[in-house]
């Protein structure tokens, strides 16, 4: 079915995603909100929106949109992931859904209650890349998988959204960036056993004290089966972009993953496996223009069978014991 998305926030990645839905089958840019009117009314100028709003609840009442995008710092999700659901909106929310398990529940919750759509914007998840990651480690192509290290990374610009470093705004790259790692982590483990719950979760972190956000994180998790997982995030460290499984028999490593920076276009990635070579993987829609279409493809489900409810709510979990084993909280961990 097709879809008219109102935007709320004007930043960034609302950017990047204005783009996808132009670019999508089943989608339509309705409406675009800010907390600055300027700012929305400038954003809709630029990608041709009819219509902006200064207040984020206007576009709420907007009866013209059926879906909401929302990329408000993290510490807006859960409140304005609400009141779209209350307002009978669908629901597409950049991750973290939440700051914490306790808060992912309370939109699901919501989400249930009100009869939408909802799902976390981990959009690599129905990419054609990791499609391809988990038909290789489900056909045992890796023989018995033992380990994963996934590592995303980046020194954060001057220039970059004030969020990322403010303790008050959800910052610090275990929330922004850390997610990628262990949902990837997580997906390998269900590939490979059907579990994906860690069983142990430990990690490090360097937590700025002027900021108090983490600018630099490694986790260790090992989950059933005694698969071991290493997951490293920076916002103030320059980082490789890779997967890595192993197997008893091959291992595998993507240096492109689907999040990394220049892969939003159509085109081909690979996956090198060894032994077996290079197996080249096409996508061919931009990536968030498939995001919005997988979006209309599953709204009448409710949820998404690559992002379901359950997936984010073990990925909540599991960044609840990262957090904890490096002593990162915040205010919404002591409401």
């Amino acid at each position: 079915m097709n879809l008219r998305w109102g935007l709320l926030a004007a930043g960034r990645i609302a950017a990047e995603f204005a783009d996808g839905v132009r670019l999508s089958r089943h989608g339509e840019l309705a409406a675009v909100a800010a907390r600055d009117a300027s700012r929305a009314a400038a954003f809709a100028r630029r990608f041709d929106i009819p219509r902006h709003y200064g207040d984020y609840q206007a576009l709420l009442d907007d009866p013209e949109v059926d879906v909401v995008y929302i990329s408000t710092p993290h510490t807006a999700h859960a409140h304005w992931a609400i009141r779209a659901a209350e307002a009978g909106k669908h629901v597409l929310c950049e991750k973290p859904l939440t700051i914490n398990h306790a808060q992912a529940v309370e939109v699901i919750e919501a989400a249930k209650r009100h009869d939408v759509f909802l799902m976390e914007a981990y959009m690599y998840r129905p990419h054609p890349q990791t499609r391809r990651l988990v038909e290789l480690i489900e056909s045992g192509a890796l023989g018995e998988v033992r380990a994963v290290d996934v590592s995303f990374g980046y020194r954060a610009p001057d220039s970059a959204p004030e969020r990322l470093g403010t303790w008050s705004l959800g910052g610090g790259g275990i929330l922004d960036i850390g997610g990628y790692g262990i949902s990837m982590a997580r997906l390998v483990a269900r590939a490979a056993t059907g579990s994906d719950e860690p069983e142990a979760v430990t990690g490090l972190a360097t937590i700025d004290p002027e900021l108090g956000v983490d600018t630099n994180a490694v986790a260790a998790l090992r989950f059933p089966g005694g698969i071991l997982a290493q997951i490293s995030c920076a916002t103030g460290v320059t980082r490789a972009d890779y997967v890595r499984v192993y197997g008893t028999e091959a291992h595998l490593l993507i240096t492109r993953p689907p999040w990394a920076h220049g892969m939003r276009d159509p085109g081909v990635s690979t996956i090198e496996l060894t032994p077996g070579g290079t197996i080249e993987v096409r996508a061919d829609q931009h990536l968030f223009a498939a995001e919005a279409d997988y979006v209309a493809e599953h709204v009448e489900a409710r949820q998404a069978p690559e992002m379901s409810w359950s997936d984010t709510l073990a990925n909540m979990r599991t960044l609840d014991r990262w957090r904890a084993a490096v002593g990162l909280s915040y205010e919404a961990d002591n409401a």
